[in-house]
């Protein structure tokens, strides 16, 4: 699915977010660290150069929740494209590295299959890392729930320094994230927690408040 709206979120580990706003840093893994077999197939001389993130268009989504918060301490960041796109642009300018954003595209096992072998030829008779990144907006259909946004950065060289996993891209979180929402599972008493660390421990000015995806409605009594 298209994001039109140009909003993004990402559920993760509350330690994961703190992370973010204590080291005012984004990671991007390298994606042959991904679970995927269909992502890490491609191999490539520039593939170690390349690092991804990944975010999700729908902001509400029970799956999600269970997928990336099993122990109920997982919190929602919001960001938009606009905003992802400039940070990482500015991060840019301090290290040689491209940015490419985009949606993932869900297709067939059948599809993906033709489009990779596509690609494939297209690298041996002329390679290009962009065209080598294209297989990493193409998904099977299996993993659409996730309604993936993904932020590519590729480096001009690779960095001896950097993690073996993964690469940290220095934002200004206080600017980047709109808002923050605790599991909606969480108990109330870990839930308050969680907020008064990001209000007062973070100083995070924004809204930091519990998801009421399980908020019970109104009841309608038949008498």
């Amino acid at each position: 699915m298209k994001n039109t709206s140009g909003r993004l979120y990402r559920i993760m580990s509350f330690h994961h977010v703190v992370q973010l706003f204590e080291n005012n840093e984004l990671f991007f893994a390298r994606p042959s660290q991904w679970a995927d077999p269909y992502e890490t197939r491609l191999v490539h001389s520039a593939a170690d150069r390349v690092f991804a993130q990944c975010w999700c268009s729908n902001g509400v989504s029970d799956a999600m929740w269970r997928i990336y918060s099993p122990n109920h301490l997982g919190v929602r960041i919001s960001t938009s494209t606009r905003k992802l796109r400039e940070a990482l642009q500015k991060a840019a300018k301090i290290r040689n590295m491209s940015v490419r954003l985009g949606d993932v595209r869900y297709v067939s096992q059948h599809d993906i299959q033709l489009e990779a072998r596509k690609i494939h030829r297209d690298l041996q008779s002329h390679y290009s890392v962009e065209r080598a990144s294209d297989l990493l907006f193409l998904k099977r259909s299996a993993f659409s729930h996730e309604d993936e946004y993904r932020a590519l950065l590729t480096v001009d060289t690779p960095n001896p320094d950097a993690e073996v996993t993964g690469l940290k891209v220095p934002v200004n979180p206080h600017k980047l994230i709109d808002n923050i929402l605790v599991d909606p599972r969480a108990p109330k008493e870990l839930a308050d927690a969680l907020i008064y660390y990001f209000k007062n421990h973070i100083g995070f000015k924004r809204r930091v408040s519990p998801s009421v995806l399980y908020k019970m409605p109104t009841p309608l009594v038949v008498p």
